[in-house]
C-alpha cells in the first residue's frame, strides 16, 4: 500500500493529520479574510511550514496540511471552487518535500546545520516553484485566470515564507524534535533502523 494511503490505516498517523491540520488552521485563518491580499493573493505566511512539517511528517503531514488548508478556506472566508486545487497543492508540497530532501540527505546525518539547511532551500525552491506553476497552470485552465500575473504571484508569497521564514522555522525545531523522535515516515523508519545496525 502506498505510504500516502497508509498512513490512514496508522493510529500514529491519524494523530500527526490531526495534529498537523489544526496547526495549520491555527496560524492559517488571521490571515485569511479580505483584505490581506499581495496582487489579489491572499497573504498566507503559513506557508512557511509547509516543507518542513511535510519532511518532519511526510505523509501524515500532506494529509494535514491539505486538510488543514480546506479547513482554512472554508472558516477564514476564502472558501471558492480554487480550494480544491489549493488542497491538492498544499498536499503535494509536504509530500514530494519529504521526498525529495530524504533524496538530497541521503547517507547523511540531519541536524541542525549548514548542510542540512543547503538541502532544505534546494527542496524549497525546487518543489514550491514546480508546485506554483501547477497550481497557476490549474487557476488558468479551469478559471480562465491570467496565468503569468497569478504565477507571479504565487511564487512572490510562498517563497518568500518557503526560503526566508522556512529555514528558520526548520533551524529552531530540527533537534528538538529529533531528540524528542516527533517524528513520521517509511523514510525516518528506514533511518532509525539504518543508525541501529
Amino acid at each position: 500500500m502506498h505510504e500516502l494511503a497508509a498512513v490512514w490505516t496508522d493510529r500514529n498517523g491519524r494523530i500527526w493529520i490531526g495534529a498537523t491540520a489544526l496547526f495549520y488552521v491555527l496560524v492559517l485563518i488571521p490571515f485569511n479574510y479580505p483584505g490581506i491580499e499581495i496582487f489579489g493573493i491572499s497573504l498566507r505566511p503559513a506557508a512557511f511550514m509547509l516543507v518542513t512539517l511535510g519532511i518532519l511528517f511526510g505523509p501524515a503531514g500532506a494529509w494535514g496540511l491539505g486538510i488543514g488548508n480546506i479547513a482554512g478556506d472554508f472558516f477564514g472566508g476564502s472558501w471558492s471552487a480554487m480550494s480544491i486545487f489549493g488542497f491538492l497543492i498544499n498536499l503535494l508540497i509536504p509530500y514530494l518535500s519529504y521526498r525529495l530532501f530524504f533524496h538530497l540527505m541521503k547517507g547523511r546525518a540531519i541536524r541542525r546545520d549548514y548542510r542540512t539547511i543547503i538541502c532544505f532551500l534546494a527542496t524549497s525552491l525546487i518543489v514550491v516553484s514546480t508546485c506554483m506553476v501547477l497550481l497557476a497552470a490549474c487557476g488558468s485552465v479551469f478559471f480562465d485566470r491570467p496565468f503569468i500575473s497569478k504565477l507571479t504571484s504565487y511564487l512572490g508569497n510562498n517563497l518568500f515564507w518557503a526560503m526566508v521564514v522556512g529555514p528558520g522555522f526548520f533551524w529552531l525545531v530540527v533537534d528538538p524534535v529529533l531528540r524528542n523522535n516527533l517524528v513520521y515516515g517509511r523514510e525516518w523508519a528506514v533511518r532509525e533502523g539504518e543508525s541501529r545496525s
